[in-house]
């Protein structure tokens, strides 16, 4: 066997779903391909199984009773697409801007303050601040400021 399309056409082949030229080419590979008439009786065996061993479904109602729902379900559905959408009212328009904004805002508000038991960065100094003495470098290009304290 030669690949999937060809496993198809044996299948469309037993169910005589191939047009005529089709059939005979099939028939054509069958004559010399053993493989492929095995499959062939194996589906055509399968294919009795089924048509002898399926249960038979019997409903209570007729085909137009159930057509008849399906049409009035689809008559429905397309009176509820037809239906505009209501505009929201005025209040929810400003919750949907504000419950992010709130968001936002308590995420800066955690972030900017202190948290309790954190300590505070202190400059340790081992005399008076008056006696110090300062330097301070700036280097524009770099992006640079760096303090000297003695």
């Amino acid at each position: 066997m030669k690949t999937t399309e060809f496993t198809l056409d044996l299948q469309a082949y037993v169910d005589g779903e191939l047009d005529a030229s089709h059939r005979a080419e099939v028939e054509r590979v069958l004559a010399s391909d053993a493989e492929a008439r095995a499959l062939v009786e194996g589906l055509r065996q399968l294919s009795e199984l089924v048509r002898t061993h399926e249960p038979l479904a019997r409903v209570p109602e007729s085909r137009e009773f159930y057509w008849s729902q399906i049409q009035r379900r689809i008559a429905a559905a397309e009176v509820a697409e037809g239906r505009e959408a209501r505009p929201a009212s005025g209040a929810l328009n400003w919750l949907r801007w504000l419950a992010p904004a709130l968001g936002v805002a308590a995420v800066a508000v955690f972030v900017v303050l202190p948290r309790p038991g954190a300590e505070t960065p202190t400059l340790a100094s081992n005399g008076p601040v008056e006696d110090a003495v300062s330097m301070t470098f700036r280097s524009d290009a770099d992006g640079v400021t760096i303090h000297w304290i003695n």
